[in-house]
């Protein structure tokens, strides 16, 4: 619902960065969030997108492509085939690893407090 709520708001042309860029990337930081969240916790599950996301904007080459679709995929204009591809990996995985060991639980003592 986010995605195309976003998307709805997002002016610009496909072949640029408009909505569906919007609404991959919405789908791959919920993805990195949501296993960020079973690893970390719900507190913290926001801080390895924002590590991630603040590089990738200050160093993703300026040309669409090649390697950087993989690891610049926020960047990239919103047709690219691979960054669709890594954000949906990313979703499917982070909300996979949440599904199966559920978000970590807050306190020291938890059995998962050490990942």
């Amino acid at each position: 619902m986010a995605a195309a709520l976003l998307a709805l708001s997002v002016p610009g042309h496909p072949e640029t960065f408009g909505a569906p860029a919007m609404v991959r990337n919405t789908v791959g930081v919920t993805g990195l969030t949501a296993g960020s969240a079973a690893r970390l916790g719900a507190r913290l599950s926001w801080l390895p997108a924002l590590v991630y996301l603040g590089p990738v904007y200050l160093t993703a080459p300026r040309k669409p492509g090649g390697p950087a679709a993989v690891w610049a995929w926020p960047m990239q204009p919103g047709p690219q085939t691979a960054a669709w591809w890594t954000a949906g990996a990313m979703f499917a995985a982070g909300a996979a690893l949440l599904a199966v060991r559920g978000p970590r639980p807050e306190g020291a003592g938890s059995p998962h407090a050490y990942f």
